[in-house]
């Protein structure tokens, strides 16, 4: 049982591992932390602390994909608490006291639990008090008997303060400014340091608690919450800012993307075709090209075919390496058989001419038109001999001693590759050339 937890300032972290040995501790959550966990989900995620403004803060939309698929989200103590209140109606589980808070609406602000602190060292130490904690302690302070006038003015006056600034000193000191006496705030002051009420700490633990029993008695999966709405910000949160793991490494896929942008063998030509695919994919929203199921189908056995992956094993290794699942690689098949429906609507908008022109034009206009000409004239006419072995033999068996890629049948070949029939490519076969 998988359980990934979120740990900053809250909590020392050799106590959260003697609460919850078995769990992989991350630091506080960023934005794309959670959504670069569900290549390979953990069964149950702990959110705890998570950065302000250090940092974009972890959306909660990211939380609510990892619910959609299935993950257990519990949130507690800090981000966790107030993502948790925010996001409980969708199945995010809030834990402790600074969760109910939030969740019953006697807190509001994001300031409640914020706090500085500093982490040159690998450990993390508050520069600051957090408001939460700050409320707890003057509430044990006023049970413990000191004036309830006085806690309600230290209170006022801790919340005015920014949060960064927020401490026991601090505040005192904005008590003595405002004519609190003397006497009322060092007993204040003395109770504070002997009994200083960490809030969030506890709800940590509570936390980690909860953690442990659901790992030691897991529950059955948590169905899947319903499908989140995609916005263009929660795409690029996806497909740009989410991180994989390549070689023991976390990359973004922004960064894979802009290292091919640049430096692949081709850059040019495979951004155009990145492109082109993109603008295909419009044209085919505007006509509403949507395939059957099984010109997907087909889609998914010719890549399996062209790229050597017949296989399951091979594929499903191929998926791990590229960080896809079988519904991703759908997409992506689908795709490309909407981008094939169209290539056969153009063919057969151009019956007669078929793709002659939109080759040659190619050709020209990437400079390569000349070597290919050439090539074509060495090559002559296929004598009748060797149009009646073409004819006798197996086709896509010659074209792949010929060194071409055949991933269907003679037909549907010959349809895509321009040619008016099967014949046509047939003969065209017969004329072995060269590449320039």
């Amino acid at each position: 049982m998988s359980v990934a937890v979120f740990l900053g300032p809250s909590l020392p972290l050799d106590e959260a591992r003697r609460l919850l040995p078995g769990a992989t501790y991350l630091p506080p959550a960023r934005q794309a932390d959670l959504v670069s966990l569900l290549d390979d989900p953990p069964a149950a995620i702990g959110l705890i602390d998570g950065e302000f403004h250090q940092a974009r803060s972890v959306w909660h939309k990211e939380i609510l994909l990892a619910l959609e698929r299935g993950v257990h989200v519990f949130g507690a103590s800090s981000m966790g608490a107030l993502r948790a209140a925010e996001l409980e109606r969708y199945g995010m589980v809030g834990v402790g006291t600074v969760f109910e808070q939030y969740a019953c609406g006697r807190l509001t602000d994001d300031d409640e639990v914020a706090l500085r602190y500093s982490h040159d060292d690998g450990r993390y130490v508050p520069l600051s008090e957090p408001m939460v904690n700050i409320r707890a302690t003057l509430l044990a302070a006023r049970a413990a008997g000191l004036p309830g006038g006085l806690c309600e003015l230290a209170e006022r006056e801790a919340k005015a303060l920014y949060y960064p600034d927020r401490c026991r000193r601090a505040v005192l000191d904005r008590l003595r400014a405002s004519g609190a006496g003397p006497a009322e705030v060092a007993a204040l002051d003395a109770f504070w340091r002997e009994h200083p009420v960490d809030a969030k700490a506890d709800d940590a633990r509570a936390l980690l608690d909860v953690l442990a029993a659901f790992a030691a008695d897991p529950p059955p999966p948590r169905p899947p919450g319903e499908p989140v709405f995609r916005t263009a910000g929660l795409d690029t949160l996806h497909d740009r800012e989410r991180r994989v793991r390549v070689d023991g490494r976390e990359v973004a896929l922004a960064d894979i993307a802009d290292a091919a942008q640049l430096w692949h063998r081709d850059a040019a030509t495979a951004n155009a075709a990145a492109l082109d695919r993109g603008l295909v994919l419009v044209l085919a929203d505007l006509l509403r090209v949507e395939p059957a199921e099984e010109d997907v189908g087909r889609e998914i056995e010719r890549w399996r075919i062209r790229h050597g992956h017949t296989s399951d094993g091979s594929f499903a290794a191929w998926l791990r390496r590229n960080h896809l699942d079988h519904d991703g690689f759908r997409d992506l098949a689908a795709g490309a058989a909407r981008r094939r429906l169209l290539w056969r609507w153009l063919l057969y908008s151009r019956h007669v001419e078929r793709s002659t022109r939109l080759v040659i034009d190619r050709l020209r206009w990437d400079d390569e038109y000349e070597p290919w000409a050439r090539a074509a004239a060495e090559a002559g006419e296929a004598t009748e001999i060797e149009e009646e072995l073409l004819f006798s033999a197996d086709p896509t068996a010659l074209a792949r001693e010929r060194g071409l890629s055949i991933d269907t049948d003679l037909a549907t070949w010959a349809e895509e590759a321009g040619f008016n029939s099967p014949e046509h490519l047939l003969l065209a076969l017969a004329r072995e050339v060269r590449h320039p």
